[in-house]
């Protein structure tokens, strides 16, 4: 018996979270692709984010989606060469900035969403009510864990 075999990644909860989280990812992608979606899914969870919240500071966008200054910098001038987001300076400070999804970017947010809520769908209808309840117990257990307050 191969240990290769049985267990295809090491079976530590780090690769096995990651290697999920890199699959979904994926076939999100795949997903996207398949609507002629303009953005990727590493893009997605900015676009959600401003949609949820109105507009927000990168700062707030960053602390959010859980990803570094760099890459929150990178992904809006992304969306904003696209036109899918408008960038403020604040009037006082001007290293400050407030971001907002324009008419065609909040179009796109609620398309994302409708496919995230479907891809979502599928996935939690592999699992039982009492599953998916230990599974979001167990989630926010380990994210607490990660990112204690």
């Amino acid at each position: 018996m191969s240990h290769k075999i049985d267990h295809p990644i090491p079976p530590s909860m780090v690769a096995q979270i990651g290697s999920l989280y890199h699959r979904i990812y994926r076939e999100c992608d795949k997903i996207f692709r398949e609507h002629n979606f303009p953005l990727q899914m590493d893009q997605i969870p900015i676009v959600l984010s401003l949609y949820y919240s109105g507009g927000s500071s990168q700062k707030t966008i960053g602390t959010n989606v859980g990803r570094d200054k760099a890459s929150i910098n990178r992904t809006i001038s992304v969306l904003l060469k696209q036109g899918f987001v408008n960038v403020i300076q604040d009037n006082i400070d001007k290293r400050k900035t407030y971001v907002e999804l324009t008419a065609s970017g909040e179009k796109l947010a609620k398309q994302a969403d409708a496919i995230l809520v479907k891809f979502d769908f599928t996935l939690s209808s592999e699992l039982t009510a009492e599953e998916r309840k230990d599974f979001d117990k167990t989630i926010l257990k380990l994210i607490g864990v990660v990112t204690p307050l």
